[in-house]
């Protein structure tokens, strides 16, 4: 098929592809009119024998004509291979060996329009339509060409004759036919390429590859070599139809022993057959790693494949095609091969990045969280042993129940902590205010501060998960605020106004003194993992932070 592009003229190109769209059943209709005209024409300028039959010869000629008219100008709506269109093929051949039998019988000229039958059968039904047209034409044959040899004058051999003819175009015709379904049905096996073990072990997707490449291409051994650019080091599976048998090229081995470079099996070129040296090196690797042979008894065909990251080769031996069909098949296969390996790896190399970031963002939530409410716990400890000679019993007690109550508090944190990363409840929509207003009650029994809250503009339901990450922003300013600035009274006020959520906390401490002028680092990571901005403004005294968080796209 690839010889075949030095006949690709741009006159023969644009008439190949005029017959491809056009609609099958109205190139039939045409056809069949074509035929009508025709045989009407050749009758009028030169009128057959025996001549008694002429008027008869041209009535048929006449509904011939009136019928394929008909047929184009008001066609059967029905899918081209529909069965229903059997019918009408059945009429043609009996109007076109009606007329054959009044004009000569065996030696008219119209019998040479009987195979008009045979290709609109063919191009309906394929490689069984052109068996059945081909017995339509038998007994059109038959039931012409046997009283015509029982006439006393014998024409056995023009019975053979045509009868041989056709027999043999059936044949041809059935060739493409059977190569035409054989085709789709390759196209359609090859479409539907598996992706339910494309993000699983090599092995599985290996094993999965070869053996949808070996119901397409037919073939029972196959070959996948692949390696990254610039790098000796590699990968080789040899799959038998069982399974896929792995082995990792070392320097040494794809280097030095086998020297398989040279075999070109690396190239980004086009599908090609593989020659017997080529493959007589490919026999030495699998040798030399152990692993099964890929018998080669007919041809085997060899296709490349290179993307950003991987480079390789696959070889599919005895493929039950043509060699220039396999070749095409292979080159597809690679090409198709090689853009998922890329792509698993890519998938991979995002789950790692994923899981880094979840082991990050895990270990920022705990320190926002669980060890801010130890410290507070442990500085409230800490003034109460200060203090525990000059307090009252019941002072006392109320303290200790008030250390109590966080640290009951800090349980609960902990294990809805570690529920909503175990469980979908991090995808609930929860009320953003209720939610800060809870977490400033709750800052403001540990901090032993002030903290009053207010909210305007509309409610905002978010995801539970986000709404945990914006508690944690206020938890952390506030701590900030308290520890390193000293403050007795941070204010809260937060909205939703213009598709953003904005946040505010203003306390009475000693501002941007303790931070440098900086404020806090990981305070402004998580902001900006939020999408968000965050702005500083230092007062006499106290530091106002204002959060912006756009929600738009985030509210419930």
């Amino acid at each position: 098929m690839r010889e075949a592009s030095h006949w690709n003229f741009p006159g023969l190109t644009l008439v190949r592809n005029t017959l491809l769209v056009t609609d099958p059943n109205r190139l039939i209709s045409v056809g069949r009119l074509v035929t009508a005209c025709f045989a009407i024409l050749a009758i009028y300028l030169d009128p057959t024998q025996p001549g008694r039959s002429l008027p008869e010869a041209r009535h048929v000629l006449s509904f011939y004509l009136i019928y394929s008219i008909v047929l184009l100008m008001a066609p059967v709506r029905r899918p081209v291979d529909s069965p229903v269109h059997f019918v009408f093929h059945v009429a043609d051949t009996a109007i076109l060996g009606w007329l054959a039998f009044l004009t000569d019988e065996l030696t008219s000229p119209f019998f040479s329009f009987l195979p008009f039958t045979l290709m609109a059968m063919t191009v309906r039904w394929g490689f069984v339509g052109a068996i059945l047209g081909a017995l339509l034409l038998e007994v059109a044959l038959f039931a012409v060409g046997i009283p015509d040899t029982l006439d006393g004058e014998s024409e056995l051999n023009v019975l053979i004759a045509r009868s041989t003819y056709f027999l043999l175009s059936a044949i041809m015709l059935g060739y493409f036919g059977a190569y035409r379904e054989n085709s789709r049905e390759r196209l359609t096996r090859l479409a539907k390429w598996p992706m339910e073990r494309a993000l699983g072990s090599r092995r599985a997707w290996l094993g999965e590859l070869c053996s949808h490449a070996g119901g397409v291409t037919g073939s029972r051994h196959m070959m996948v070599v692949w390696r990254e650019h610039d790098r000796p080091d590699g990968v080789v599976a040899a799959w038998n139809g069982d399974g896929v048998a792995l082995a990792d090229l070392e320097n040494s081995v794809l280097w030095d022993r086998v020297e398989v470079d040279r075999s070109g099996i690396f190239d980004r070129g086009e599908g090609r057959v593989l020659t017997g040296g080529e493959a007589d090196i490919f026999a030495a690797l699998l040798e030399n790693l152990d692993l099964p042979s890929v018998p080669v008894h007919d041809f085997a065909v060899i296709a490349g494949f290179s993307g950003l990251r991987f480079r390789g080769s696959i070889l599919i031996a005895d493929p039950d095609c043509r060699p220039e069909d396999a070749a095409l098949l292979c080159d597809i296969i690679a090409t198709r091969a090689g853009s998922e390996l890329e792509r698993i790896d890519l998938v991979a190399r995002h789950a790692d990045n994923v899981r880094v970031e979840e082991r990050n963002r895990l270990g920022q939530d705990l320190h926002d969280s669980v060890l801010q409410d130890l410290t507070a716990t442990s500085l409230k400890l800490r003034a109460l042993a200060a203090r525990a000679g000059t307090l009252s019993p019941e002072d006392a007690g109320r303290q200790v129940r008030e250390i109590e109550d966080l640290v009951t508090e800090q349980q609960r944190r902990i294990r809805r902590f570690v529920e909503d990363h175990r469980e979908s409840r991090a995808e609930r929509p929860v009320d953003v205010a209720d939610e800060l207003r809870r977490q400033a009650e709750l800052l403001q029994r540990k901090w032993g501060v002030a903290v009053p809250f207010d909210w305007h503009g509309a409610p905002l339901h978010l995801r539970r998960r986000t709404v945990e990450d914006i508690v944690q922003l206020v938890s952390e300013a506030t701590s900030n605020a308290v520890r390193h600035g000293s403050a007795s009274s941070v204010r809260l006020r937060a909205g939703h106004e213009g598709g953003a959520m904005h946040l505010t906390l203003v306390d009475n401490g000693t501002g941007l003194c303790a931070s440098g002028g900086q404020g806090s680092v990981s305070l402004r990571a998580r902001v900006l993992q939020l999408g968000g901005s965050m702005f500083l403004n230092s007062g006499t005294p106290g530091l106002e932070v204002t959060m912006v968080i756009p929600v738009r796209e985030m509210a419930a």
